[in-house]
């Protein structure tokens, strides 16, 4: 079975703030950008390789959610 394609659908990106303040000039946010984003037990982080830090944690409340693959 072909599973339909899902197209980009981002509104708005994630960013760390410290590297945004040190983005070499000619460089883009998407190319200088070193983060991981993956489920955690609460919901879904999204974590800056580069400072070591987090970027973002969103808590699902226990709530079940979809996903398109």
């Amino acid at each position: 079975m072909k599973h339909p394609i899902v197209k980009n659908q981002i509104e708005s990106f994630f960013h760390c703030k410290e590297c945004m303040s040190e983005i070499p000039d000619g460089e883009s946010p998407a190319s200088w950008a070193r983060i991981n984003t993956g489920f955690t037990k609460k919901g879904l982080q999204v974590w800056c390789e580069r400072h070591d830090k987090n970027i973002i944690h969103l808590d699902f409340l226990g709530n079940k959610v979809a996903y398109a693959e």
